[in-house]
């Protein structure tokens, strides 16, 4: 069992050292994903990542199919990966058979992460892929990717989303016209009663000048 962070110069020196004995024990692994992904607007695609211990069979377990790239880390034992968005129009959802953190035990072990990613606006959005190999079950990393890698989510526009665009901008351009004659209907009567003052002011005014 670890002890804690705090206490004797000793235990502190102790709780360094099982941190570098940890990290030594650590393995080569591959980290197979996909630095580019494309999704019409509005539809959820899915994006994957597989994380494998090198071994014998590691170049079997890895699938070219899946992954146009690889990247080197280090594993061996509690794995966590997360993929971001800064944009509010990118929605990233881990999917519900896929764990945040996993257990990569020894070479060969294959932990594979899926996230279900949705935008509303077409354009081109960068999402931010980290991963980590914690010391155990606490919130130590033993090894971070570093720097993350840069995901490029392309997202096209379709026809019905120019068309629901289009009747959103018809929509309040009737509201803008309903508006205009709303006003124009107020100050048609307002412009005749301005018209009749002036006249009766008028009419008035000739009428003293005629007394006089």
């Amino acid at each position: 069992m670890l002890r804690s962070e705090q206490g004797p110069p000793s235990d502190q020196a102790e709780f360094q050292a099982k941190i570098v004995d940890d990290r030594r024990q650590l393995f080569d692994g591959s980290l197979s994903y996909r630095s580019r992904v494309s999704a019409p607007v509005g539809e959820s695609v899915t994006y994957s990542i597989k994380l494998t211990a090198l071994g014998e069979d590691a170049a079997r377990r890895v699938n070219p199919e899946r992954a146009a790239e690889t990247r080197a880390f280090q594993v061996g034992g509690v794995e966590g990966a997360s993929l971001t968005s800064a944009s509010g129009q990118v929605r990233v959802v881990r999917l519900a058979d896929t764990k945040t953190r996993q257990v990569i035990a020894e070479p060969g072990d294959t932990v594979e992460w899926r996230w279900g990613l949705t935008a509303s606006e077409p354009g081109s959005y960068d999402l931010v892929l980290s991963l980590t190999t914690y010391q155990g079950d606490s919130d130590r990393a033993l090894d971070t990717l570093t720097p993350p890698i840069t995901v490029r989510l392309q997202v096209e526009n379709t026809w019905s989303n120019r068309v629901d665009s289009m009747r959103n901008w018809l929509i309040a351009l009737g509201g803008v016209a309903a508006a205009l004659l709303a006003l124009y209907a107020f100050r048609a009567p307002l412009a005749e009663f301005v018209q009749a003052r002036r006249e009766a002011r008028r009419e008035r005014a000739g009428g003293r000048d005629g007394y006089l």
